[in-house]
């Protein structure tokens, strides 16, 4: 797993999520955009460079009461400004729209990996899982963009701002020398601004070093919170059955207050922070000009390069404290880093542990031997010797509960990453029916349709289907938009996803329970219809239901001493 919460490692991870969108085939748009983006940041920064030469002119004229000099000045500064207003508005235009293709492209990418056959499910298995994908792919990759940008930009900004006003500084000190014990101190301005800065940045990494740890936990309470709050939505037919409302009342509530104590402690954080960096910045507004009050005073310094030189310095002293000001948007981004590369590994020992899925020697449709299904911690779950379907016929596996079955059958599958043994299989087109069906959202037809695209040329086909399986009174319902996964029963559930069978022709089906929701009678028909309709496809199926054993070619026995 990644190492553990720094602003070092943090920062390393940054650049490393962000190569591969600018190695991609959106490299070109993508690097244009961000060259734009720095483009415009240097043009603020520009205008602030012009800004600081018109102050001394400015002020200068105020001292000197020179009033068509004033007039002129506020035309420089009418031009200037407009350079300042294009600036930040495009800045904040181009970022964001880099912004949304790197978002878009990011998002692109996880998902790919994510869906990649079934390493979303073996990513949830494993025991190295992480909490909340989801959040991770929708919220996560949005903050790191965001911080990313700004964090950028900022840092270029600082870097640009620091190499012109130091060089202004420097100059401001030079004709205007500080001599202190007969000795004349070189810069005397920007040394002051940099051990300034240089003190600003020790303290406040001193007191919030522990922020990027709080941070990380802060969203894992939040995302989890939301997760129950979900899950309790999906389940809420079974909750009001139940009548379960208190018992998960006191659950939110629990996971709430888990998000309130973390809450606290990172206030109490964020406010020892806030107190530093806010003094530092206050008392820094006004500290050049103390520093060279002095020298005002005694008449060597004019208001014009009095007024240049406070704000000179107190753009050095910004560029110098870059981290200060920054700080909590680092500890922010180094969490958000922290969560997508723990995804990102967790996705690749996932894939790593893909099942071996290769075709059979012989040619049988489906062949696994000396199988041994464990748990993620690796304690057995069911061992089995051999399983062995031949092209177009089928099996029947039953036994008594705890047995295992629901475990081989994701091993046949290829989906358990936890696997010893061999699986192999020559079909091209296989379909898994579980217990309980999966309707995704949106119309009907996709239902029906799924895992492919709904059709619309093939309404016949699958008004035809829904027929067979007694869903005819759905038909004129097909693109409807509804929540089929709750309007319909659980028996209906399980009808559908036999309508899907027969729609998709699988050359390799394989049923865990997956009629065991309906009446003994409407389950043997279904089985009749399947083996009626996939005549020539090979299926296995798990099933407690004796009166099944007739319409399968084969039955294989569970029993609890296999599992030893």
């Amino acid at each position: 797993m990644t190492s553990p919460l720094s602003l070092r490692v943090g920062l390393r991870n940054a650049l490393r999520i962000a190569a591969p969108y600018f190695r991609s085939d959106q490299r070109s748009v993508g690097l244009g955009l961000l060259a734009s983006l720095i483009c415009a940041q240097l043009v603020v920064v520009g205008a602030a460079v012009a800004e600081n030469y018109w102050r001394n002119a400015f002020f200068q004229t105020l001292q000197d009461k020179n009033w068509p000099g004033f007039i002129e000045q506020f035309w420089v500064y009418a031009v200037i400004a407009v350079f300042h207003i294009c600036g930040a508005v495009y800045q904040r235009y181009l970022s964001q729209w880099l912004t949304i293709r790197w978002r878009g492209w990011m998002t692109s990418y996880y998902l790919d990996r994510w869906l990649e056959g079934a390493v979303h499910y073996r990513a949830m298995m494993s025991s190295h899982t992480v909490d909340n994908p989801d959040q991770r792919i929708a919220d996560d990759i949005r903050s790191y963009i965001g911080l990313t940008l700004e964090l950028l930009i900022g840092l270029i900004g600082a870097l640009a701002r620091l190499t012109s006003f130091v060089a202004i500084l420097w100059a401001l000190s030079n004709s205007i020398p500080l001599t202190i014990f007969s000795v004349t101190i070189p810069g005397y301005l920007v040394w002051a601004a940099l051990i300034y800065a240089i003190a600003g940045s020790f303290v406040t990494h001193w007191i919030g070093r522990r922020l990027i740890q709080i941070d990380f936990e802060q969203e894992r309470r939040e995302a989890d919170f939301r997760f129950a709050l979900v899950r309790l939505r999906e389940n809420s037919e079974a909750v009001a059955l139940l009548r379960g409302e208190d018992f998960e009342k006191r659950g939110l509530a629990m996971r709430f207050r888990a998000i309130v104590d973390n809450w606290f402690r990172l206030m109490n954080l964020q406010q020892l922070i806030g107190l530093f960096s806010e003094s530092y910045k206050r008392y820094s507004l006004y500290f050049p000009y103390f520093v060279m009050a002095p020298l005002f005073f005694g008449g060597t310094m004019q208001l014009g390069s009095f007024m240049q030189s406070g704000s000179a310095f107190n753009e050095v002293r910004n560029s110098f404290s870059y981290f200060i000001n920054a700080y909590l948007k680092l500890a922010e981004l180094a969490a958000v880093t922290h969560r997508l590369s723990q995804f990102a590994e967790v996705l690749e020992q996932s894939k790593a542990a893909n099942a071996d899925v290769a075709s059979p020697a012989d040619g049988a449709a489906l062949d696994a031997s000396e199988i041994v299904v464990k748990t993620a911690a690796g304690s057995p779950i069911i061992a089995v010797r051999s399983v062995r379907v031949d092209s177009g016929t089928s099996l029947l596996i039953t036994g008594p509960s705890g047995t295992g079955k629901t475990s081989l059958v994701r091993a046949l599958a290829g989906v358990w990453p936890f696997v010893d043994g061999k699986v192999s299989t020559a079909a091209r087109r296989t379909l898994v029916l579980p217990q309980r069906p999966y309707l995704p959202l949106g119309t009907l037809r996709a239902a029906v349709s799924y895992p492919e695209a709904p059709d619309h040329s093939n309404a016949t086909r699958i008004a035809e289907v829904l027929k067979t399986v007694g869903l005819d009174h759905f038909v004129a319902l097909l693109d409807h938009v509804d929540r089929w996964d709750l309007r319909l029963s659980e028996g209906e559930k399980q009808r559908l996803a036999i309508a899907r069978a027969l729609l998709y022709q699988p050359d390799l089906l394989i049923l865990d329970e997956a009629t065991s929701a309906l009446s003994k009678p409407s389950e043997i028909l279904l089985h009749q219809i399947l083996r009626m309709h996939l005549s020539t496809a090979t299926i296995v199926a798990v099933s407690h239901q004796d009166a099944l054993h007739s319409y399968y070619d084969s039955v294989t026995v569970l029993r609890t001493s296999e599992t030893n």
